[in-house]
């Protein structure tokens, strides 16, 4: 559904262009939480209304892994109202590069290409200055602080990063998203959904990166264990959510110049890119 957001809040059409087809697609080989990588066509219901979309009939979407010139039409499928086209198992791979083309009777066909990258990982997590106080507004409540100390492994040439938080609790099914106290000090630029973005030249070589949080539990549902994803992303999927990120954040200044949303399909709208993740976690000290 992050996704979907995305796409909802992007795509800005000039009022004087035809409406054009729209992909967005994050590849990634991960299916662990979340799920199986999904193309999304579109086109725009109105040149002048980004915030609406409709899928238009009879699509094809190829896609062509680069490496091996092996081509496959993914099929159509609808999951709980929701129109998407999947990938077969296994086709997707780690440091391949794959080319997506798409085309609709009535739209100009659209093309895009973009990689996955090997994934860089996680080393020294550690969960530093716990304390656990009462909430003076709700008794039953806890409020808990931490602050959370790791470093990046780079991987070949990954560049940009997109981490993601997760907090596990006693008697809970799920781990939950949970989003760090940034401070003006910090490089980082807060995703518009969850988690940070990250440009590599922006990290101090050698020096681990700091995260503070704020959290609360309630009596029976203790924080028992942290979670940090590690996406290395390509430079679509960074220019993409960062622009986005900044242009809600310039909506709330009516004097700041406004930001354009990066986009790389060509002849149509949206966002082609990949990621592969790296996740680590911590039980917290007793």
């Amino acid at each position: 559904m992050w996704l979907l957001s995305g796409c909802e809040t992007t795509l800005e059409l000039p009022n004087n262009k035809l409406p054009k087809l729209t992909i967005i697609a994050h590849l990634s080989t991960a299916s662990v939480g979340w799920e199986q990588p999904r193309v999304y066509v579109f086109v725009s219901q109105s040149p002048s209304d980004s915030s609406s979309f409709e899928m238009p009939e009879n699509i094809e979407v190829e896609v062509t892994e680069l490496e091996t010139d092996h081509s496959i039409n993914l099929t159509q499928s609808t999951v709980n109202g929701e129109s998407f086209f999947g990938f077969p198992q296994n086709f997707l791979k780690e440091g391949f590069s794959y080319t997506i083309s798409a085309y609709s009777p009535g739209y100009e066909s659209v093309r895009a290409t973009t990689s996955i990258p090997r994934p860089s990982t996680i080393s020294n997590l550690n969960i530093t200055g716990i304390t656990i106080e009462p909430s003076t507004k709700n008794e039953f409540k806890d409020i808990v602080r931490y602050s959370l100390d790791f470093e990046i492994n780079h991987i070949g040439n990954n560049q940009y990063y997109h981490l993601v938080f997760y907090n596990q609790y006693a008697g809970l099914p799920s781990a939950y998203i949970v989003n760090p106290e940034l401070t003006d000090d910090q490089p980082y630029l807060a995703h518009y959904d969850f988690g940070v973005l990250i440009d590599k030249d922006d990290l101090v070589p050698g020096a681990p990166l700091n995260f503070n949080f704020v959290d609360w539990v309630l009596e029976d549902n203790e924080l028992r264990r942290v979670f940090v994803e590690l996406r290395s992303i390509t430079k679509e999927y960074y220019k993409y959510h960062s622009t986005l990120a900044r242009q809600l954040i310039v909506r709330q200044d009516p004097f700041a110049e406004p930001v354009s949303i990066y986009n790389n399909i060509e002849g149509g709208y949206g966002n082609f890119s990949g990621f592969s993740p790296d996740v680590s976690s911590s039980y917290l000290p007793q």
